[in-house]
């Protein structure tokens, strides 16, 4: 067959063509012919380089890929653990602790019927509740829920029906304070 005589060769004549049976097994899938067929295509190019400069800006790329990895801080769950604190039922682990602004940022897990102790707050503490329930000042937080206790603020002891888990970021001094309980 001569492709170029037949202007709508069917696919098996086509294949035949590319693939000549008495080259090919049989028991090879179209996929893995084709397959094949794309190695050699391939192959047969010829080989190219790039120019210097291009060579120059993908490593300048990449070096710099590196460097603003070290602009962030990631931590994966399974990277850190839980650790008791001084309450019965209350875990918590430190994600960050950051001089320059003076906070720290925890995870903070209370198994169901949990209670934290009361505690004054010197600087404000944002608490985003992840899971579950939590009772804070009268005031039931379900997961997604935000609560902001401003500077000065005294917290009753709160605590949660189902279980909780929750994200605190608050004044260095504030954990300081409380890392007593935290150790």
């Amino acid at each position: 067959m001569n492709p170029d005589n037949d202007p709508n060769p069917s696919n098996s004549d086509w294949e035949n063509f590319v693939f000549p049976r008495d080259v090919f097994e049989f028991s090879l899938g179209k996929t893995e012919l084709e397959e094949i067929f794309h190695r050699f295509a391939i192959s047969s190019l010829p080989e190219v380089k790039p120019d210097s400069s291009l060579k120059k800006k993908i490593i300048s790329s990449i070096l710099n890929q590196q460097n603003e990895g070290e602009d962030f801080l990631f931590i994966r769950k399974s990277d850190s653990r839980w650790r008791k604190s001084a309450f019965s039922g209350v875990e918590y682990k430190i994600l960050n602790r950051d001089q320059s602004r003076n906070t720290v940022t925890l995870m903070i897990r209370m198994e169901a019927g949990a209670v934290f102790p009361g505690h004054a707050h010197e600087t404000a503490e944002d608490c985003l509740l992840i899971e579950g329930d939590l009772n804070i000042a009268g005031t039931v937080l379900k997961a997604g829920d935000f609560h902001r206790a401003n500077p000065g603020s005294v917290h009753k002891k709160f605590s949660t029906s189902s279980g909780a888990e929750f994200l605190i970021v608050s004044g260095e001094s504030d954990f300081a304070e409380s890392e007593k309980y935290f150790s």
